[in-house]
């Protein structure tokens, strides 16, 4: 089932832990780049609703800072 098709208090977990998952393949350069592959690729409208945390955005920053320094040295 996609998120966009739970219900309320599911629908902010799994839209976070989603966040998480992008976060951590480095792939991403911080939370805003997440929301927008959230919203616009996989139909997430609200994707700025459900992530409007100072925590969220402080941890999905952290882990977006990590994957990418992880992967910087894996090339290194």
């Amino acid at each position: 089932m996609a998120i966009k098709d739970l219900m309320n208090g599911e629908r902010q977990h799994a839209a976070f832990a989603e966040a998480q998952r992008l976060a951590d393949s480095g792939a991403y350069y911080d939370y805003t780049d997440i929301e927008h592959v959230l919203r616009f690729d996989q139909g997430l409208t609200d994707a700025s609703a459900l992530l409007d945390s100072q925590l969220m955005h402080r941890d999905l920053n952290r882990r977006c800072a990590d994957a990418r320094e992880k992967l910087e040295m894996v090339d290194a």
